[in-house]
């Protein structure tokens, strides 16, 4: 590989004596501790919202739209749905118990073809009723007024819906009190009628905040009222905000609560310009370390909503290929062995995500940056854990991720080829300085 590409594409030079090449001032490390294992990967970012091809022509079923290995190869595992933004005569419940039908015939067919593929089903219930962005200022909601007669209807025709085919395996325009009550008479009604279905909550669009009076007011609700929900969840979706600080808010709040501690779901995550190959990584490598599950939001819009598996492929009349953000989940889908400890730097714009196997060879890293072009060292320490000496050179291969839009047609990862580290004291650390503000990075020990 000639110098001048290694320049270009990537600044990745070990700290070797005498070395010849100038780098950028680093503004912080992320670090991979290959002897601190911290169980198996789970690619628990593989998962979206929406994104499937509806299969309902002569009764809902699974959709073949989109070819399977586009599921397996990212190890996709859940989906969330319950099927916004369709148009009369599919308005949803709101608008009358024959608007639902379309609604839900949508969603028994993401719910289904989300099966196939052994992943998890969240139904989003509000979609059946039709609160989404499209309507969700105009619609009467549950409990307006005082009245929860049509709540009541609504819950016996989806409870029948529910049992008939066997699917038991952030718009709220009212005072959040209101929403409060609609929250316990569904969380009651739901447990009443399914013992066996887990709950999420509150599925809130603001992240979970200690100053919050929403977040303060509900924990203290479930608390207070044994509603606690199977799965905690919200969205993450506002770019100044970090999982980690918001993961440590909510704990402050649980325990301030007395809550138990349940898994957690970011229900939506990633801004619009953050589904790109650098942040995704970004994110990927905050959710293995926290152990949350994430679902990528999916902004598109009324038909391009049911499809591209929130904006993962794109097609050419009925063909798909894949986009650069697919491509990454790609390589992510396939990171196996044991997942290993790592941190991010301390400022929040770098992150990495690593697994081993029993030799050097088996190491794998996925690093990005969240939306930057700064440059940042990468440390990985406990070299003699894979059966390297505490010093030598350790020969590292890296692979580049393009980004050429949501629906450009990007092929697998760039080979960067192989450079020699020198390094010392069983660790060795390079810097990474991308290519563009998109660009993602995956290290392999050669």
């Amino acid at each position: 590989m000639k110098t001048t590409e290694l320049l270009r594409s990537l600044a990745l030079l070990s700290f070797a004596e005498g070395a010849v090449f100038q780098r950028r001032q680093a503004r912080g490390t992320a670090t991979v501790r290959l002897a601190e294992p911290s169980g198996a990967p789970q690619q628990l970012a593989s998962n979206f919202i929406y994104g499937m091809v509806d299969n309902v022509t002569s009764g809902a079923s699974v959709s073949t739209a989109i070819p399977d290995f586009f599921y397996t190869d990212i190890g996709f595992n859940a989906c969330r749905a319950g099927v916004a933004q369709l148009v009369a005569p599919n308005r949803g419940w709101a608008f009358g118990e024959n608007e639902y039908v379309g609604r839900f015939a949508s969603t028994l067919s993401n719910y289904l073809t989300t099966r196939k593929f052994g992943g998890d089903f969240i139904l989003r219930v509000h979609d059946l009723w039709g609160a989404d962005s499209l309507e969700a200022n105009t619609i009467a909601y549950p409990g307006d007024n005082g009245d929860w007669s049509n709540f009541e209807r609504f819950y016996d025709r989806l409870f029948a819906d529910l049992r008939a085919n066997n699917m038991i395996d952030g718009f709220w325009a009212r005072p959040f009190p209101q929403y409060l009550d609609y929250y316990g008479r569904a969380h009651r009604r739901l447990r009443a009628g399914f013992s066996e279905l887990k709950i999420s909550g509150p599925s809130l669009a603001q992240p979970a905040s200690t100053s919050a009076t929403t977040w303060q007011q509900w924990t203290s609700h479930v608390a207070a009222n044994d509603l606690i929900p199977d799965i905690y969840s919200w969205h993450q979706l506002v770019i100044s905000q970090d999982p980690a600080s918001n993961l440590q808010a909510f704990e402050s709040l649980r325990t301030q609560n007395n809550l138990p501690v349940r898994p957690i779901d970011i229900n939506e995550y990633a801004a619009p310009e953050e589904q790109i190959p650098s942040t995704s990584a970004w994110y990927i490598s905050r959710f293995e370390r926290l152990n949350l599950r994430g679902l990528r939001a999916n902004w598109a819009s009324f038909g391009e909503l049911h499809d591209y598996l929130a904006n993962l492929v794109g097609k050419n009349g009925t063909e798909y290929f894949p986009n650069g953000d697919w491509q990454l989940y790609k390589y992510y889908g396939g990171m196996a062995g044991t997942r290993v400890s790592t941190s991010g730097s301390a400022d929040g714009g770098f992150d990495v995500f690593a697994t081993k196997g029993d030799v050097a060879k088996s190491v794998k890293v996925l690093a990005g940056n969240r939306g930057n072009t700064q440059t940042y060292d990468l440390t990985v320490n406990g070299l003699t854990s894979v059966g390297l000496p505490a010093s030598g050179t350790v020969d590292i291969r890296t692979f580049r991720f393009d980004w050429n839009g949501p629906f450009g047609d990007v092929g697998a990862p760039v080979d960067l080829g192989v450079y020699s580290h020198q390094y010392s004291g069983d660790q060795v650390t390079f810097w990474v300085t991308p290519e563009t503000a998109n660009t993602a990075y995956a290290f392999e020990f050669a």
